[in-house]
């Protein structure tokens, strides 16, 4: 099962050992509702032995740890055919970055081990072992499908992926430790031998109240896109003018960007195009000094690729405008990014290749015009690429 839901999850081979881990902790995470079942037939046979009324109180966490040996085992085996599967899949490895993820999948998993055990303790393995696979597995799978999104982070199932320039911001992996770490105090506390069992359910209770209320607020704010945060200390530059950085993993492609930058840029100024004093792919929520342009790339940089990337990479991100009604005109980047291709000297076999018929027409028609004309339109799609204004949308459509 690990293998398999890891071979689900996990992209192509990207050569990105984040792609592995978020492949790899998915896995792990979704066939913990087959070893909390495991954990609560363990439990049984604790149960039915009458383990628990025959031994000291202090020796119930040893035996308990005895007890769920094998299902630890399997767990290690599982997250080793997982994670290493993924690795595979991706051709890549890990990277310290990464190990807080592995990190938070093993604890995840632990946890939903030990609830999965406490249900045991409480059950007959008749009903325990059934009830826990599918209560925990249907708390693996619903949540995704709801309409109220912060219930899915709330899981521990990561639904999105690492990127080069992204990492998931630190309450995607708190919240479910936090309701978990509620949750296993509930079992242990719940285990005390008091004989007041409503006591020991009203502190159960009160636990997993004390875990889910802090959870819930770390991810109440969250949408269906999981939180990330820019990913820092990771960039590589090289010395050149501009400055062109990109992510470690893009290291190799340096010398093609600035070949690219080279060619490109000393174009685009012919044509008015401001040149920029850095040139970096990073996070559309990491900040640049004014002038740097934000770059994007993709496995595998060629030469046509890391021109394009250059050449276009004074377009911002697209701009969502929830302040508009769904019907308004918003500008599409095609027609300049048509136009930044050619004016930075692609060749046209090339561009014509790329992006829509419409929009090279449209940038053939503007590279028709005068130097003036030309740099006016590109200041014009670019306020209104960057603007919500509906004037600036309005004065930017053809």
């Amino acid at each position: 099962m690990g293998y398999f839901y890891a071979a689900q999850t996990t992209q192509s081979a990207t050569g990105f050992g984040g792609d592995a881990v978020a492949g790899g902790a998915r896995a792990a995470v979704i066939v913990s509702g087959v070893l909390a079942a495991l954990a609560a037939w363990e439990a049984g046979r604790c149960r039915a032995g009458l383990l628990w009324s025959l031994a000291p109180a202090r020796g119930r966490y040893r035996i308990a740890f005895d007890a769920l040996r094998p299902v630890l085992v399997l767990a290690l085996i599982v997250d080793v055919v997982a994670f290493l599967s993924a690795a595979l899949m991706v051709n890549a490895s890990p990277r310290a970055a990464d190990l807080p993820v592995i990190g938070f999948a093993v604890a995840l998993q632990t946890a939903l081990i030990i609830l999965g055990f406490g249900v045991g303790c409480v059950l007959s393995r008749i009903i325990a072992v059934p009830t826990v696979l599918i209560g925990v597995t249907l708390w693996l799978a619903i949540p995704a499908t709801l309409e109220t999104p912060w219930v899915r982070y709330l899981t521990g199932v990561l639904s999105a992926a690492l990127t080069f320039t992204d990492d998931l911001a630190p309450s995607v992996l708190l919240a479910p430790l936090v309701l978990a770490a509620g949750v296993v105090a509930a079992v242990l506390l719940g285990s005390v031998p008091v004989r007041s069992r409503l006591l020991r359910a009203g502190v159960a209770l009160c636990c997993v109240v004390a875990g889910a209320v802090p959870a819930q607020a770390m991810v109440a704010d969250a949408g269906y896109e999981a939180p990330t945060v820019p990913r820092t200390g990771a960039q590589t530059c090289d010395e050149g003018a501009p400055r062109i950085c990109v992510p470690e993993e893009f290291a190799d492609a340096l010398p093609q960007l600035r070949a690219a930058a080279n060619k490109a840029l000393p174009n685009l100024a012919e044509a008015g195009v401001d040149v920029p004093g850095a040139v970096a792919y990073v996070s559309q929520d990491a900040r640049l000094e004014p002038g740097d342009w934000r770059m994007h790339l993709e496995r595998p940089v060629s030469d046509l690729r890391a021109f394009n990337a250059v050449a276009t990479a004074v377009i911002p991100a697209f701009r969502e405008c929830p302040d508009l009604p769904d019907d308004h005109g918003h500008p599409s980047p095609g027609p300049l990014a048509a136009w930044l291709r050619v004016s930075a000297g692609m060749d046209e076999r090339d561009a014509s290749g790329v992006g829509t018929v419409r929009a090279r027409r449209e940038a053939e028609r503007v590279r028709g015009l005068d130097r003036v004309e030309q740099r006016r339109w590109f200041d014009v799609q670019l306020r209104a690429l960057r603007s919500c204004d509906p004037k600036a949308h309005a004065e930017a459509l053809p």
